[in-house]
């Protein structure tokens, strides 16, 4: 369907700071629904929803509104996007960060393709921005780009900030932010618009700022007809008249333009060919899109045979068809915690290692990578070693298996960050093969990327019960790339330490060898 001549949309970029409904704000949305109704919105962006897994009833049936969006916590972060039922639209198939700061929505309006993009930059979250841009560029996005939300930072303090104590913080996401619209050829429609006006987004006390913006292309920066931001209306409380929230809506009009590019998505190809359709997965940390490009990248190139009998330079050419039914097929497993055997069935090749199928080997590095996450952040700091005797703590090299009671402890033992990926690693009970006909051990394959990670962790949970049984807090260090703990010990320890690595032996289930390396006095 080609667009009429000079149809045009409206879209709307808004930080409500919560929509769902609680005792405080019971009808905040409706208000902001009225609000965009007023303005007319065609396409709205909603930053920092604040829907959690049991609270997203509020933006699945929004009447007058088709909506999108991604679940996170109920207190933090959240993303949505809201298309006007009057506005003929078409959803082709969508992607959500797995920490609720992105959703990427590919559909056609009014026959036209475009892919819109709301951004959550949260100010904790110095990797989403690369996630996003990384997804972006490989998918190379068809059509009409929209990307727009709240960025959290300013792009030119001079014009776009008044007395904000925070110029410092700033800059460092603001650095981040020039890198990811100068990678994909963005162009700020504000700025553009008005290369004089301040136009701020947000006002607090006596600090104002622009940080909520509306990104284009600059191929078709010329189809924006205007970009200005609005003042909200105010709205009842206990205290009198409120603002429903601190940041304005901003307000993008465009020409939807006719363009030659009709061609589908590679990302939904499949999908669509194979009608592959299901219920909305409401769940918190889905694996995304992003997720899967990146791990499929990152697989070396092998001619070993595998159990399915496909190779990476296959995945590797179909990457971006593969991608959606990839993750339907995941989240499944996710949600359901089935693993089928043949999925997890690899090939002996030998020295103990094996070759696994390409899905299981991606599947296992999506994995491994949010795991490392909870992992690199207890490497942080200065590591202090005192002298004195030593002993160097590693794996044996033999096949290696963990009791999975252990196994429990050391995932339940990770400090949560903000932001994360889950914290839920519950599948691996079924993702690890059974070491024997005692349920409580699995095995660690070599040649599979959760084995490293894993390991890893168990030598940290090896280090925190050495250190909860001594008073000296800087004498042990692990090292995740030799995959060992050095342990500086004085004579009165050693024997103590020594029972520690039998109890740890016999508790785990994990091998390890040990060198004791004496100082001479």
């Amino acid at each position: 369907m080609e667009p009429p001549k000079h149809l045009q949309l409206r879209f709307v970029s808004w930080n409500t700071m919560g929509i769902r409904y609680t005792e405080e704000r019971s009808y905040k949305f409706q208000l902001v629904l009225d609000e965009l109704i007023n303005l007319k919105a065609n396409v709205v962006f909603v930053q920092e929803t604040h829907i959690g897994p049991q609270s997203y009833e509020v933006l699945e049936s929004i009447q007058g509104w088709r909506s999108f969006f991604t679940v996170h916590h109920p207190r933090s972060k959240g993303v949505a996007i809201l298309i006007k039922n009057e506005t003929i639209f078409c959803h082709i198939c969508h992607d959500e960060d797995y920490s609720g700061g992105y959703i990427v929505l590919f559909c056609r309006l009014y026959g036209q393709l475009f892919t819109l993009v709301n951004v959550y930059n949260h100010r904790a979250d110095r990797r989403m921005l690369d996630r996003l841009r990384n997804y972006l560029t490989t998918i190379n996005t068809k059509g009409v780009l929209v990307v727009g939300g709240d960025f959290n930072t300013v792009l030119d303090p001079t014009f776009d900030r008044r007395s904000a104590g925070d110029q410092t913080y700033q800059s460092s996401l603001r650095s981040i932010l020039e890198d990811f619209t100068d990678s994909l050829s963005l162009k700020d429609t504000f700025g553009l618009m008005h290369p004089m006006k301040e136009g701020f987004t947000r006002s607090q006390n006596q600090s104002h700022s622009r940080l909520d913006m509306f990104f284009m292309p600059t191929n078709i920066e010329h189809y924006v007809i205007k970009c200005v931001n609005h003042q909200a209306k105010m709205r009842k409380s206990t205290n009198g008249k409120k603002k429903i929230s601190d940041h304005g809506p901003l307000v993008l009009d465009i020409k939807v333009p006719v363009l030659l590019e009709y061609k589908m998505p590679e990302v939904a190809s499949m999908v669509i060919e194979f009608k592959y359709r299901r219920a909305p997965d409401r769940r918190a940390g889905k694996i995304n899109g992003a997720e899967i490009l990146d791990a499929i990248r990152s697989l070396p190139d092998s001619q070993q045979q595998t159990p399915d009998k496909l190779s990476v330079y296959d995945y590797k050419k179909n990457d971006l068809p593969l991608t959606e039914i990839l993750k339907i097929n995941y989240n499944m497993m996710l949600k359901s915690k089935y693993v089928p055997k043949r999925f997890v069935k690899p090939l002996p090749v030998s020295n103990n290692m094996h070759c696994f199928n390409i899905d299981y080997l991606i599947f296992a590095q999506i994995l491994a990578k949010r795991l490392e996450v909870f992992l690199k952040s207890s490497f942080r700091g200065k590591k202090r070693v005192t002298s004195g005797d030593r002993i160097c703590v590693t794996f044996a090299k033999c096949s290696q298996k963990i009791k999975m009671s252990f196994l429990k402890r050391c995932l339940s033992s990770l400090k949560q960050i903000t932001p994360t990926p889950p914290k839920d690693f519950s599948i691996l009970e079924n993702l690890l093969p059974k070491a024997s006909s005692n349920n409580d051990y699995r095995k660690l394959r070599q040649g599979c990327p959760l084995a490293t990670a894993i390991l890893t962790m168990a030598l940290k949970q090896l280090k925190r019960d050495i250190m909860a049984t001594r008073k000296s807090s800087g004498n042990t260090s692990v090292c995740k790339f030799r995959q060992s703990l050095l342990i500086c010990i004085n004579n009165q320890q050693i024997h103590r330490i020594l029972e520690l690595l039998k109890e740890f032996e016999k508790c785990s289930g994990i091998k390890i060898h040990f060198t004791h390396h004496r100082v001479r006095h």
